[in-house]
């Protein structure tokens, strides 16, 4: 087991970097196909591309919750020295999770022009489109099979391998967007390619850890565990609302960025939401890599512990928040020209679009650590009602009236306006729960 009896703050810092890197590195899968995309395809391109990331999101949504509810779960059994059920879970959720994948690409290339036409795909960008998500929907088994490796990697205690596990995926999709599009001149096809080999690699690495005698876990055929898999997705929901949250409010930001600044305005959205992407998923990488610390000391009942991980998590977060944002607040132009040069339309809507859009950034890491941490105390109840209400409550109507106020302003000024009102939430019932139940209490 590589949970120590107590931690330290360098201890709890040095435990959560990989987590982190982990995020970044998934985050480049997109990002990375971005950049070269508008590089040396264009805007047009990057745009289509930007319209395919909210079915991503459906997917990679799907995985999170296997790996966050299920890892979770997994923790607790490991906190209670229970390594067969923890062993069982690990194997139960692999084949379940795969074979969704499976079916998942399936159907959606068999329905891929409809899927198109509601991602409100137009006649220009058609082409680009219709290539790019043939490669992303053929990609789901692999995106599905390395979130749940990297979960269970951090379920047993064992970030550093997770973060392998990303990059050597990150590299290797780095290595081929070069040689597919930049020396191939394969455009988005070479784009989606690259990202499904990247993929590839990682399971590689994953399959070879957890077959090792270095794994925690032993992967067995065992009969499918119902009772397990429930628990899995109420308890992993609020991360699949949150991922869910994610590809909505890209739909979203397209279709208000379309309607109000034309392709242009969907290739500097595309800009800004790939910042937020890397900042989102950093974040998450943190909250995600606090949880099995949650987890397992909450299954040993430690409660001395689990208070010192909060306090060093809430503490880091304010620290790293108002750095981030600075940071993008400064340099937004030199951000944006990575993608753009100064001459294209797009370039100066996307500047002046993160200036105010980063803001948001303040309060992120804040919702998504108060989100994460009820899931890591399996109650994910109240982590699914906090992501549904921001995304699909707060942000709806603060999308739908800002722009009608503002216009394009509107839109950059919705995320930092959805991010205050869920503060609230979150500290509200952080406080709520503190007084009613246990081991919230003893936690928090």
């Amino acid at each position: 087991m590589h949970f120590k009896k107590e931690i330290s703050l360098k201890e709890f810092l040095k435990f959560l970097a990989p987590s982190v890197l982990v995020m970044i590195f998934i985050s480049t899968y997109v990002i990375i196909d971005g950049f070269f995309i508008s590089r040396y395809v264009g805007s047009e391109a990057l745009a289509a591309v930007n319209l395919i990331i909210p079915v991503n999101s459906v997917i990679f949504s799907i995985g999170l919750m296997f790996a966050a509810g299920g890892g979770a779960l997994t923790s607790i059994k490991l906190g209670e020295n229970d390594k067969k059920t923890a062993s069982r879970y690990f194997s139960n959720l692999l084949v379940v999770a795969i074979g969704f994948g499976v079916i998942a690409t399936i159907v959606s290339i068999f329905f891929r022009a409809n899927i198109l036409g509601f991602l409100g795909v137009n006649s220009s960008l058609w082409n680009y489109a219709n290539i790019y998500s043939l490669f992303t929907f053929i990609t789901f088994p692999f995106l599905i099979g390395k979130i749940i490796f990297a979960g269970f990697l951090r379920a047993e205690g064992n970030p550093k391998a997770a973060l392998i596990l990303a990059i050597v995926g990150g590299v290797a999709n780095i290595i081929m967007d070069y040689i597919f599009i930049v020396l191939l001149d394969m455009g988005v096809a070479g784009a989606g390619l690259a990202t499904m080999l990247g993929y590839v690699v990682s399971l590689i690495y994953g399959a070879r850890y957890f077959s090792s005698p270095k794994s925690t876990f032993r992967f067995g055929f065992h009969k499918i565990d119902r009772k397990f898999l429930s628990s899995v997705i109420f308890n992993g929901s609020s991360e699949m609302v949150s991922e869910l949250a994610i590809g909505f409010t890209v739909l979203v930001f397209n279709l208000l960025c379309l309607k109000y600044a034309g392709n242009n305005g969907v290739a500097a959205i595309s800009v800004i939401l790939y910042i937020n992407l890397l900042v989102g998923n950093s974040f998450y990488g943190f909250a995600m890599g606090t949880a099995p610390l949650i987890s397992y000391y909450y299954g040993k009942k430690d409660t001395k512990t689990l208070r010192n991980v909060r306090r060093y998590a809430l503490n880091s977060m304010l620290i790293a928040s108002p750095v981030i944002v600075a940071f993008i607040f400064f340099s937004k132009s030199l951000l944006v020209s990575i993608f753009f040069d100064a001459s294209n339309p797009a370039f100066n809507l996307a500047v002046n679009g993160l200036s105010v859009f980063a803001f948001g950034f303040l309060l992120t890491g804040y919702n998504m650590f108060g989100s994460s941490m009820f899931t890591a105390l399996s109650n994910g109840k109240i982590s699914a009602f906090i992501s549904f209400t921001k995304s699909f409550v707060v942000f709806a109507a603060i999308a739908y009236l800002l722009p009608l106020i503002m216009g394009v302003e509107g839109i950059w000024l919705i995320m930092p306006v959805v991010e205050l009102t869920i503060a609230f939430l979150v500290f509200y019932l952080t406080r709520e729960q503190r007084m009613r139940k246990y081991y919230i209490a003893t936690a928090l």
